[in-house]
C-alpha cells in the first residue's frame, strides 16, 4: 500500500468516529488527574460502541472499571447508562458523575 493510500485510510477512520460532545459535569469529588482519566476512558468506551467493539453500556462500564482498577488502587464501581438512579456510599474525594451526550457515567471508589 502506498503512503497516500495509508494516509487516506487513516483519515477515513478518523471520519468514522463522530466528535463527542463536551462532558457535562454534575458531581466532582475527585482529583483532577482522576477526573481527566475518567473522561478519557469514558470517551474511549463510547467510541468503542460506535465502532461495534462493545455492544452495551454494561460492557463500557466493565471496561472503565478495569481501567480504574488497573490504574488506581482499591475497589472502583461504575454505572453507565441513559437513565439510572443511584444512592451510594463512597470514599471521600473518590466520586465523579457526568454525562457525555445522553450517556451518564458515575464512577466511585468504595472498599
Amino acid at each position: 500500500m502506498t503512503d497516500q493510500s495509508q494516509a487516506g485510510a487513516q483519515g477515513q477512520n478518523a471520519k468514522d468516529v463522530p466528535e463527542l460532545p463536551k462532558p457535562e459535569m454534575h458531581i466532582v469529588d475527585m482529583s483532577k488527574a482522576e477526573v481527566d482519566f475518567a473522561i478519557e476512558v469514558a470517551k474511549k468506551g463510547i467510541i468503542s460502541l460506535f465502532k461495534n467493539e462493545r455492544r452495551s453500556f454494561c460492557e463500557v462500564a466493565q471496561f472503565i472499571k478495569k481501567e480504574f482498577d488497573k490504574t488506581f488502587q482499591g475497589a472502583w464501581h461504575v454505572f453507565v447508562g441513559k437513565h439510572f438512579g443511584a444512592w451510594v456510599t463512597y470514599e471521600t474525594h473518590k466520586l465523579v458523575y457526568f454525562h457525555i451526550g445522553q450517556a451518564g457515567f458515575m464512577i466511585y471508589k468504595h472498599g
